[in-house]
């Protein structure tokens, strides 16, 4: 039964713990996107919305179809938002909570549970940490973003709309991020060399209609 194959596949990658190499990160979230397309109900599906924005961008070279990422972006502005008179600790922790790496581990753990499966690579907080710099690599300069605005459905134009209600500046909202290396070192910041960073880009953009 290709479930049960799943299932046991799923398994043996997760029993590495420590061990877990980036291949290996890589096709976890690929056997989970698969098993997660097995399940019958559709609510169901509906408890790991985040987990599959994440098993789609392991795979893909950029996200734009994605509901689920779309409102990320939202909230990453609103956190602009909130936080942009706010200290740098502050905002950075503000919109690090956004971008879905704790809510990625709650829905990992419910599906782990779910299908019976040791869920030390998520209630480890070593093992988790493995996992998410792989993760993290894995994504690296994959941009999330909003398609061409001429070809938004009304889903994706709600969410779209409710940016522009709430912008940064006048006109102006996050519509893409991605997570990249950003070379300090070229931009003047002396010894400082490449560090990893979410990258609103572009930073903003004029909203139209």
């Amino acid at each position: 039964m290709v479930e049960l194959d799943l299932i046991a596949k799923i398994r043996e990658t997760v029993s590495k713990k420590e061990a877990l190499g980036e291949a290996d990160v890589r096709s976890l979230m690929i056997l989970i996107r698969k098993l997660l397309d097995l399940m019958q109900q559709q609510s169901d599906q509906q408890s790991f919305l985040i987990t599959r924005l994440f098993a789609n961008w392991a795979v893909h070279i950029e996200i734009t179809k994605s509901n689920t990422g779309l409102r990320i972006l939202s909230a990453i502005n609103d956190a602009l938002v909130t936080f942009k008179s706010a200290d740098t600790d502050a905002l950075r922790n503000g919109i690090s909570n956004e971008i879905g790496f704790s809510a990625l581990r709650r829905e990992m753990k419910l599906f782990l549970n779910n299908t019976g499966i040791d869920d030390t690579i998520v209630s480890d907080n070593q093992v988790w940490a493995v996992f998410v710099n792989h993760l993290i690599e894995i994504i690296r300069d994959v941009p999330l973003s909003f398609p061409p605005i001429s070809t938004l459905d009304n889903a994706k134009r709600n969410i779209y709309d409710q940016i522009a209600r709430n912008p940064i500046k006048p006109g102006a909202g996050v519509v893409a991020i991605q997570i990249t290396n950003v070379d300090y070192s070229a931009l003047g910041a002396k010894d400082t060399g490449e560090i990893m960073c979410l990258a609103i880009s572009p930073t903003f953009a004029l909203f139209s209609s």
